[in-house]
């Protein structure tokens, strides 16, 4: 079986593509709007149809999409042939990722017990952003799981600060002990 590609890597080629035609911006919104497009399913299932050549497959797209650039219809084109449309999603995000860097923006996601007050919320995004050195967009969530505290993520770094985390490592500190 072949290996899945990557998201990662169709959206850096993408960026970089973008970057070279001073279009990132227009890359964004046309990955958006063919994400809601994959997301018909009538259209979707047509895609991968294999009764239907893939040049008739092209042809309703520049049909149906003719405010598409060229080079994202043929994005849709590739992936179509590829049989991996599913990972438009993916690849929109990564893209996304990759504007926010290129912006200097770092995405943060915190999860805390309850709700963060405008306060609390502040001070820790000046928190990240003095520990990352990026301007921070955050996003939040509520887990009553987490019981006090809150867990954050910044890109690949993991920030946890829960009184679930620190209750498990104070039982794992106390197991080791007794041995």
């Amino acid at each position: 079986m072949p290996r899945r590609p990557s998201a990662r890597r169709y959206a850096q080629a993408l960026f970089q593509l973008a970057l070279e035609r001073d279009e990132i911006e227009r890359w964004q919104r046309e990955l958006l709007f063919m994400e809601g497009a994959l997301q018909e399913r009538e259209f979707a299932s047509f895609l991968g149809m294999p009764k239907f050549r893939l040049a008739q497959k092209m042809a309703v797209i520049r049909e149906a999409f003719p405010s598409l650039s060229p080079l994202a219809r043929n994005l849709l084109g590739l992936l179509t042939s590829r049989g991996i449309t599913d990972m438009m999603p993916s690849i929109r995000e990564e893209y996304g990722v990759l504007l926010d860097r290129h912006q200097g923006l770092e995405r943060a996601q915190v999860v805390s017990a309850v709700p963060l007050e405008e306060g609390h919320r502040n001070r820790l995004v000046q928190y990240l952003r003095e520990l990352i050195g990026k301007e921070i967009v955050l996003t939040a969530a509520v887990d009553p799981g987490v019981i006090a505290g809150l867990v954050a993520r910044v890109g690949d770094r993991l920030i946890d600060g829960s009184a679930r985390t620190r209750l498990q490592d104070l039982r794992r500190s106390l197991a080791e002990a007794a041995l």
